[in-house]
């Protein structure tokens, strides 16, 4: 009797085999071939090809922009666990300017781990909800984290300041 282990196993090298061929094509340009290896390497179980798969789709590389299939593609990796994929899914909806859907993604992005999507939702109680005291708890996620870009704790350190002179401003006496 075979264990498990050795069933599984080729399966999972040849998923990441697919994945590792998909990211070179798509390192040198041939983005219809890095497509259709990231959608094999998804279909043969790399959470990693599926996240890549949604982009592709939400970018337009090698395909036509669509992002009806991107949120499909992100939806599966987000359902394996991939904050990433909450996160770009949030994306989608910021841009189709539906903000409170894109929060409630950004927020299982940060359930999930994705430290950056606190700068979204910052962001959101900034210019959405008019809420600077909310949005500098997310800021200061993002500026303590070691999970971010500089890019963000930079955006997130000039909106902190930007916050600070709104809630000083707010508190002025009037007259």
């Amino acid at each position: 009797m075979k264990s498990r282990s050795r069933i599984v196993a080729p399966k999972k090298l040849e998923a990441e085999e697919l994945f590792l061929r998909a990211d070179k094509n798509w390192d040198q340009g041939r983005l219809d071939q890095a497509l259709s290896l990231f959608k094999a390497a998804a279909e043969a179980g790399e959470a990693g090809a599926l996240l890549n798969v949604g982009y592709f789709y939400q970018n337009g590389l090698g395909v036509r922009r669509n992002s009806r299939t991107a949120l499909h593609w992100y939806k599966r990796a987000y359902q394996r666990g991939d904050g990433s994929a909450a996160n770009n899914i949030g994306t989608i909806w910021r841009d189709k300017n539906q903000p409170r859907r894109a929060l409630l993604w950004f927020k299982r992005a940060t359930e999930l781990g994705n430290d950056s999507s606190n700068l979204e939702i910052a962001k959101y109680y900034l210019q959405i909800d008019h809420d600077p005291q909310a949005a500098v708890a997310f800021l200061k996620r993002v500026r303590e984290s070691k999970n971010v870009s500089e890019a963000d704790v930079d955006a997130a350190e000039q909106l902190l300041r930007e916050a600070g002179k709104v809630q000083r401003k707010a508190r002025r006496p009037i007259g």
